[in-house]
């Protein structure tokens, strides 16, 4: 339960279907058994595409994002994503991420993710510093792990394929709360906003 003054930590993303978190999952269980140390594998349920994290806001401006992320679905059509590739954040030297990028309509994903953007900039929100880098986050390198650990990581990475997922269509945005515990994070929508198909 929140109350006025709580906080919410929240994100806008799109959601993946089953087939492709699936895939995910199989290119996790690998990865892992490749490097079994050193990494914190996500949980394959909580796989998402973040468009715009914005950290921990107050729960009375909840209202303003969703409606600002209603402006922004209305404003673009549905469109194509898969699954494409494996990669390191920031780089194989020195890895702290393990993602699964994505390939099909991105014209359409940078648009969206821009007019995101925007509307939540109208609505008190600064613009995110960082270029937009879609990615599907596989894991996480731990601080403590050892040189050679990530060479391990780093290697198997460069050697396991990402099974076959078919192409999926975006139809909508997620507002998402992330509610951290010692378990891992807790993933709930607060409200989803649909792309409008174009008409006529």
């Amino acid at each position: 339960m929140t109350g006025p003054g709580d906080k919410v930590r929240t994100f806008i993303a799109i959601l993946i279907p089953d087939k492709t978190r699936r895939a995910l999952a199989e290119c996790i269980q690998q990865l892992s058994g490749l490097a079994p140390q050193g990494v914190r594998w996500v949980d394959p349920e909580g796989i998402h595409l973040t468009l715009r994290f914005l950290g921990d806001i107050p729960v009375e401006r909840v209202e303003h994002v969703l409606a600002a992320q209603g402006v922004a679905a209305g404003s673009g059509e549905p469109f194509s994503l898969q699954l494409s590739g494996l990669g390191m954040f920031p780089n194989s030297e020195r890895p702290r991420v393990l993602w699964a990028g994505v390939s099909g309509d991105m014209d359409a994903l940078r648009l969206l993710q821009e007019e995101v953007e925007a509307q939540l900039e109208r609505v008190g929100f600064p613009r995110d510093r960082r270029p937009f880098a879609p990615h599907l986050t596989l894991g996480r390198i731990r601080d403590r792990a050892s040189s050679a650990e990530r060479k391990r990581i780093a290697a198997a990475t460069g050697s396991v394929a990402l099974g076959h997922a078919e192409p999926w269509v975006v139809e909508e945005s997620h507002l998402i709360r992330s509610t951290l515990t010692p378990q891992g994070a807790i993933y709930t929508s607060l409200g989803a906003a649909r792309l409008s198909p174009a008409t006529g």
